[in-house]
């Protein structure tokens, strides 16, 4: 299986999400993190099944909730590049290509 690093910017995109979802519901948050970990351990397991975003860039959605993981598959590692809500700034994570 392979490697996922996730860029700082997405990590923080991540534990904003979760901050988010965790003061609507207490434990919401945890159930963000978990449906992420299950997606980012299918992306490893299964890189290249994803749809194609842009250029070489992937998406994968969440299931539970409206975000979708952007993210590069290199040699070495799979590399997420951003955790972003479905109807948000679309494209705002461009620049990190």
């Amino acid at each position: 299986m392979t490697r996922v690093r996730l860029l700082l910017e997405a990590e923080e995109e991540l534990r904003d999400a979760a901050q988010f979802y965790e003061r609507l519901q207490p434990g919401l948050g945890q159930a963000l993190l978990q449906e992420v970990r299950l997606a980012t351990k299918r992306i490893a397991e299964r890189p290249m099944v994803s749809r194609v975003e842009r250029g070489d860039i992937r998406v994968r959605s969440i299931l539970r909730f409206p975000y979708r993981i952007y993210y590069r598959v290199r040699a070495e590692e799979i590399v997420v590049i951003a955790v972003g809500h479905r109807r948000r700034r679309p494209g705002y994570w461009r620049h990190r290509t």
